[in-house]
């Protein structure tokens, strides 16, 4: 990262034209963010996500990055593109597994028999549709918005209009109905 940056002006900069602050910083600092966010993701669209979504985090709190530090500019910009990477790393993660264990049904590692054991994976993934298929409609719709479309209860709640107590109800009504079929 350069450093030749005098931070005192561009924190006045930034208070006074924050548009024009923040352009500045994205055409600075961009290709170099990129290869902090890339060190996390190891993916270039990925990485280029996480940076775009640092930009409009330092967007949103400028007036908190404009406030007097000891530290540069280049280190909040970094810090921030650092745990957005990281977060969004770890929400990555999350959710490819909680797809794959819908999907299928439960996680079996492979076995000596990896056609027999897709084939019981399948089996099992179609007997939970099933029992699924029977729940209550609410449950079933929250089911298929958190697993499928990947939704928070948040967004599950807007969604559909309820309160977010009323989701974690129906969920953890859904997954107990499920706990209780033996498959």
């Amino acid at each position: 990262m350069q450093t030749d940056f005098n931070n005192e002006n561009f924190r006045k900069l930034l208070l006074t034209y924050p548009i024009k602050a923040i352009e500045l910083l994205y055409k600075r600092y961009y290709l170099s963010l990129l290869r902090v966010a890339f060190r996390y993701t190891r993916d270039d669209r990925d990485a280029e996500e996480v940076v775009e979504d640092s930009f409009v985090f330092l967007w949103e709190n400028y007036k908190t990055f404009a406030s007097s530090h000891d530290k540069p500019i280049e280190h909040f910009i970094v810090r921030v593109v650092k745990f957005k990477a990281i977060t969004y790393y770890k929400k990555h993660i999350k959710l490819t597994a909680r797809k794959r264990r819908f999907a299928n049904g439960y996680d079996f590692k492979p076995l000596e028999y990896p056609i027999e054991n897709k084939i019981i994976q399948e089996e099992i993934a179609e007997r939970v549709r099933n029992i699924i298929e029977t729940f209550p409609q609410k449950e079933k719709e929250c089911l298929r918005l958190q697993y499928e479309q990947e939704l928070t209860v948040a967004e599950i709640a807007k969604r559909l209009n309820v309160t977010i107590k009323a989701v974690e109800r129906s969920l953890t009504s859904a997954k107990k109905r499920l706990r209780k079929f033996s498959i």
